[in-house]
């Protein structure tokens, strides 16, 4: 058996002629491509409108922005997520407030009511590894307590939440590219996507030094533009991601169907009347999480943690706010126990078999 990866990006002929197109025949910057990219992945999502921007972190950082997050407000958000969540808070010099994280490795709602302050002024949830959060609950919150929700899609393209797909569900939905997402750009990108046309024009506008026109800044801006081959390129891999979700899901389907006897693992969240996930990783749980992981890739299953370390027990949170372990018990517990599967499109069924024969190998010692 070759090594198994735990993602495999992909970039085919079609892709590579698109870009070398895209070079030759429009401008490099916010050319006909990055126009046309937002036009349909709006319409994929289901949104009126969307703005690229160079990074999923800056798509959260300007929505933040054009939301009118103001300096010292908070925004309420999870403790298990990639660190880009909570530092886009702090870019817009908001303040993050936590919440641990459920059973399904989301935002506990549960939570969010006692984190709202006089100075709390959005939420933003978390559609983490591909699983969309409780929106309906979430947005019911907000709408009592006078809140915005973004919505942090990075992970969740072609997810369903009662019918409708992530980012669609909420004031904005901000979407990442980075190369080992359910879809990429073949580089870093970002995409915001919502009905409010003001807020997609303040987007564009912030993410080109603030200036319409040209040459008359009204706003300060910042330099965070798609570029034109980056958009070429993800026109293309947009045509495939519905083809490459179903096949995630069949993925799913299939280590659940082999994996579900093996007691010391528990398996993540599965399809629902409500939530249809799109399987951005496969992420399982188990006590002896280290040695499961060393035991794979010593045959040559490659598989990653994400994430070590809760947002709040970074170095960086620690000096600015203090927190402490024992403050979010449920992500730590997650950190020290979570591990993912490989999970991509044309991950082969002898390979699933074979990841699945050596899980039980290792607790079957």
């Amino acid at each position: 058996m070759e090594t198994i990866p735990p993602a495999n990006p992909v970039f085919t002929k079609e892709m590579e002629e698109a870009a070398i197109n895209a070079l030759r025949n429009e401008h490099y910057i916010l050319g006909e491509s990055v126009d046309k990219f937002e036009e349909e992945f709006a319409k994929y999502i289901g949104t009126k409108y969307a703005a690229s921007v160079s990074s999923g972190t800056n798509a959260l950082h300007l929505a933040l922005l054009a939301a009118g997050l103001n300096a010292g407000e908070e925004v309420v958000t999870v403790a298990t997520s990639y660190i880009a969540t909570s530092n886009s808070i702090l870019h817009a010099n908001g303040t993050p407030t936590f919440c641990d994280i459920n059973d399904e490795y989301l935002i506990d709602i549960n939570q969010i009511p006692g984190k709202i302050s006089k100075k709390t002024r959005g939420i933003m949830p978390v559609d983490l590894y591909g699983h969309p959060a409780d929106m309906d609950e979430i947005n019911e919150i907000a709408e009592k307590n006078n809140l915005f929700v973004i919505e942090d899609c990075a992970q969740s393209h072609g997810a369903v939440y009662r019918g409708k797909k992530t980012g669609s569900l909420s004031l904005m939905g901000c979407f990442s590219f980075y190369s080992t997402k359910n879809m990429t750009v073949c580089g870093d990108g970002g995409m915001v996507t919502t009905d409010d046309e003001k807020l997609a024009e303040k987007i564009k506008l912030l993410r080109n030094h603030g200036q319409h026109p040209k040459d008359v800044h009204t706003v300060l801006g910042y330099t965070a533009r798609l570029n034109t081959v980056n958009a070429a390129i993800g026109r293309v891999q947009l045509k495939y991601l519905p083809k490459w979700i179903e096949e995630r899901r069949q993925i799913a389907k299939k280590y659940y169907k082999l994996l579900d006897d093996v007691e010391e693992i528990t398996l993540p969240p599965g399809d629902s009347d409500i939530k249809k996930p799109s399987y951005h990783l496969f992420e399982i749980k188990t006590e002896k999480r280290d040695e499961l992981l060393k035991y794979l890739r010593d045959n040559k299953i490659i598989c990653l943690i994400h994430y070590p370390t809760p947002i709040p027990y970074q170095p960086l949170y620690k000096k600015m706010f203090g927190f402490k372990e024992g403050m979010f018990p449920k992500s730590e517990e997650f950190a020290v126990q979570s591990m993912d599967l490989p999970m991509f499109p044309g991950l082969k069924d002898e390979q699933i078999k074979y990841i699945s024969e050596k899980v039980h190998k290792f607790f079957s010692r």
